[in-house]
């Protein structure tokens, strides 16, 4: 093992973080107050729902952040032991999810203190299915330990009560702890999140405004697209200006920022991880990332926000994969891996094209069916637009499925190449060639008639 994994966690890295936690909880303590204030109110309007689920959500990423990144730097700076992370199990987030979106509903459309009850709803609901997706990839029915000199737990950090220890985040090599599961899982929901809203919007914002000035050009035809789509002119509105400048941002742009920005936290402590934590850290902070996204495409949605927030559920696993990908390669350079930037390379294009390929994909079922958004559906649209939809939305269930299976692989500590160089790996996780058939066969049979059926209902 490199000598770099062995140190310990720099001290200064660890004050430096109380004293922004600090900072944090200043700023949340007036932001707190205007939250009693916004969640005490009822919604007459859209910005006033929109004001209250951000206000929570400023709320918790200043106080809430604050206080958890306080908590865990002090007892990491006084060597108190955290317990190993132990995700719940994937039926309980599931079935979590699917009651908080029946409650979201009712109090969203009874009018019942909702401006109480909806914000905080919504924030958990956003963040269950990347959640999810972490604990899919780390779950096994395997018990095994690496080392000599610690007790046998899971391999996967999921652990029963009766295998529950202390350990210290630096002695600890096998698994990944509270404290730092939290950390990275606040790491990718702030400074991933900044880092990429820097990258993707408010350069790109600078170059029109001030380079080429062509940000009126832009709002022109971005504002045109909605009309069209509105208008239930499809054909216009694939071929607008401002669709491709929003297909460019969301299936381009975006991805190469938010794959570069979601594991930066995670670069000061990545060297001293193997590579199975590695992974398995960056996908808590893509988990923290996407939890923060989902909020804002849901709120943003309005009515609209349950079905956004089922779409999302679908690609749930995405942004833990890429971040988890991207964390594994950092890890590999910083400790001067044979291969390192190579390897990093191929890692960045498979986390930035899936990525891509969700978000190009997502934008096409909302253009293909793009009128059912803004108004009821003409009839000629029944037969070409929810098809084409319907064969978009299954293959994106397809490639949320896909990031799991991808995900669990290194969430095991192996690699989808290991299965044809390792007679040792593990075989349970590796598909045959008859799985693999049949597995294609019911997508085309089954998922492909699902997708149409379900976008049917969803725009009916």
């Amino acid at each position: 093992m490199n000598n770099k994994m062995e140190a310990e966690t720099p001290l200064v890295f660890k004050r430096m973080i109380m004293a922004i936690s600090g900072i944090l909880m200043l700023i949340g303590l007036p932001l707190s107050a205007n939250l009693l204030c916004a969640m005490s109110s009822s919604y007459f309007q859209y910005s006033e729902m929109l004001y209250s689920v951000f206000s929570c959500l400023a709320v918790l990423l200043t106080m809430g952040v604050g206080i958890a990144a306080f908590i865990h730097s002090n007892g990491s700076i006084q060597k108190k032991r955290s317990k190993i992370l132990s995700m719940p199990p994937i039926p309980l987030l599931v079935g979590a999810f699917g009651l908080l979106l029946f409650l979201g509903l009712f109090f969203f459309n009874a009018n019942i203190s909702e401006g109480l009850f909806f914000p905080p709803i919504l924030i958990v609901l956003a963040a269950l299915p990347p959640l999810w997706s972490v604990a899919w990839f780390a779950r096994t029915d395997t018990m095994a330990d690496l080392s000599t000199d610690e007790p046998i737990l899971p391999t996967d950090n999921v652990i029963t009560e009766e295998t529950k220890v202390d350990v210290t985040d630096d002695a600890n090599k096998n698994h990944i702890t509270w404290r730092r599961g939290v950390m990275a899982f606040i790491g990718g929901a702030t400074i991933g999140v900044l880092v990429a809203l820097i990258l993707e919007i408010i350069l790109p914002a600078i170059v029109l405004a001030l380079v080429f000035d062509l940000a009126n050009v832009v709002l022109d035809s971005v504002r045109a697209l909605f009309e069209q789509l509105a208008g239930f002119d499809i054909a216009n509105a694939l071929t607008n200006p401002g669709f491709i400048y929003v297909f460019i941002l969301l299936a381009v742009i975006a991805p190469l920022a938010e794959e570069i920005a979601k594991p930066l936290a995670l670069l000061p402590i990545l060297r001293r991880l193997n590579r199975k934590q590695a992974f398995l850290m960056g996908a808590l902070a893509g988990a923290g990332f996407a939890a923060i996204e989902n909020v804002i495409y849901a709120a943003s949605s309005y009515e609209l926000w349950s079905g956004v927030l089922l779409i999302r559920s679908l690609g749930g696993a995405l942004h833990p994969l890429g971040a988890g990908l991207m964390a594994l390669a950092w890890r590999d350079v910083l400790c001067e891996e044979q291969g390192a930037w190579s390897n990093w390379l191929k890692r960045f294009a498979i986390a930035v094209g899936v990525h891509a390929v969700w978000n190009g994909g997502s934008l096409l079922v909302i253009t293909f069916g793009g009128a059912g958004l803004f108004g009821e559906l003409p009839a000629e649209i029944g037969t070409l637009g929810i098809s084409a939809a319907g064969v978009t939305l299954a293959f994106l269930i397809l490639l949320g499925i896909s990031a799991l299976w991808i995900g669990r692989i290194f969430g095991h500590g192996e690699s989808p190449e290991s299965f044809l160089e390792d007679k040792n790996t593990d075989v349970s996780l590796a598909p045959s060639e008859r799985t693999l058939a049949i597995w294609a066969l019911a997508c085309l049979t089954a998922i492909v008639p699902i997708g149409i059926a379900g976008l049917s209902l969803w725009l009916r």
